[in-house]
């Protein structure tokens, strides 16, 4: 094996190098005309390239990033790692260009000892995690219609089982290729996100390591971990099932529960995979004709039912409900499946207030949010149950809302 690695500072490599093996024909290079005489020496020869952002500090990312990518044989696995002192604009653009490169990213905020033991697990295999089950539960979400407000159900709904779940391991992830809305809802601004691992998901190589590493974190609640979209929305087209099915694979093996909030179109190979391979599938409705009745079932009668999924399938949670029991007689028969919770409707734009200011509705502790809060919990039981967790119970909880069991509303007008 042949590994070239260019970093600017010395104690990162010498950190590096204690962990290469002797049998392994490294060489280091500390600015770019040291890489470019390495490039003439052993650039086709190369299996890894390992390259710090800061050795190009004076060229633009698309020159040196395809610079680099034309250097090395097609074979050569590319890895960057991003510099800190980046501003967001060039940042972005390494990204977008790292994608079509197919250069794995590596983050720059991390340690010397951190990003030894990350190469340790790329290049040289130190790793268990294909030895490990696939143990963990898989809900999506995804809405009836656009804007029917799936994204908030899961950002709830993951918030929720976190926090009273505190031994256990919780991942929302946001595979809505199209539309990626959890980075904007929690106002999160890191580097971090689906793009750190899109390389790692294609080639089927992806870590737990990795995975956790790239996931964002709500202060307060150390078990949630939040794995944002990619900001590149005309990718969506080129993600593969089996790059989809490989993350999802990795997150079993990693967390105990995950939600996937997906598109509501199953046009693209995240929605599929993730809607197949579920041990939940919650479509959220509102009452309007157009979400429960001619989009969903334009969708069901077109693509799921092809996939062998029948009505029974999918669960219903009515989102921005009114207290109007008819409303859920007439959704449950048009979808052809139950609703397992109703979500009332927040009052004084709260909602609205929750995504300018990136403050996840569930966590507005004013009484305008109290009822929406018991509703997040109803379902979160609900999830639980079917997962064979339990909830922590509070003071305030509602034994019902904490099974997961609908208590108010159009049940006590149907006869089962």
């Amino acid at each position: 094996m042949k590994l070239l690695i260019a970093l600017r500072r010395p104690q990162m490599a010498e950190t590096i190098g204690e962990i290469i093996p002797k049998t392994v024909e490294a060489e280091f290079a500390f600015n770019e005309n040291e890489l470019n005489k390495a490039f003439a020496r052993v650039g086709q020869q190369l299996d890894y390239l390992v390259v710090h952002e800061d050795i190009f500090d004076e060229k633009y990312p698309w020159i040196w990033l395809s610079y680099l990518r034309s250097s090395v044989p097609e074979k050569t696995k590319v890895m960057v790692i991003l510099s800190t002192q980046t501003d967001s604009l060039y940042r972005e653009i390494i990204k977008r260009i790292s994608l079509d490169l197919q250069i794995f990213l590596l983050q720059g905020a991390l340690s010397g000892q951190e990003i030894a033991e990350e190469l340790n697990i790329r290049i040289f295999n130190k790793s268990s995690s294909n030895d490990l089950p696939e143990t963990g539960r898989l809900a999506v979400v995804m809405a009836a219609a656009p804007k029917d407000g799936a994204t908030t159900v899961a950002i709830s709904a993951a918030i929720c089982m976190a926090q009273r779940m505190p031994g256990k391991k919780v991942f929302l992830v946001d595979l809505n290729l199209k539309s990626p809305e959890i980075r904007d809802h929690l106002h999160i601004t890191t580097d971090k996100g689906y793009p750190l691992i899109q390389a790692d998901c294609d080639s089927g190589t992806l870590e737990q390591s990795s995975l956790v590493k790239a996931c964002d974190q709500i202060k307060g609640i150390n078990n949630l971990f939040i794995l944002t979209g990619i900001q590149r929305r005309e990718w969506a087209e080129k993600i593969s099932v089996g790059e989809i099915g490989h993350l999802l694979s990795i997150a079993r093996k990693t967390f105990d529960f995950t939600i996937a909030d997906v598109h509501t179109f199953p046009d693209q190979a995240a929605t599929l995979k993730c809607v197949k391979d579920a041990d939940e599938r919650i479509v959220v409705v509102q009452s309007v004709i157009t979400s429960y009745q001619s989009s969903w079932n334009d969708w069901f009668n077109s693509v799921w039912q092809h996939y062998g999924l029948t009505e029974k399938d999918f669960h219903l949670v009515m989102n921005r409900d009114l207290n109007g029991p008819l409303d859920g007689i007439q959704i449950e028969k048009g979808v052809g499946t139950k609703i397992v919770t109703r979500i009332r409707n927040v009052e004084k734009g709260a909602g609205l207030k929750a995504i300018n200011f990136g403050q996840p509705l569930y966590l507005n502790e004013g009484p305008e949010s109290n009822e929406f809060r018991t509703n997040i919990l109803s379902l979160s039981g609900w999830l639980a149950n079917r997962a064979k967790f339990e909830l922590t119970a509070e003071n305030n909880d509602k034994k019902s809302a904490l099974r997961g069991k609908q208590t108010s509303g159009f049940r006590r007008f149907m006869p089962w």
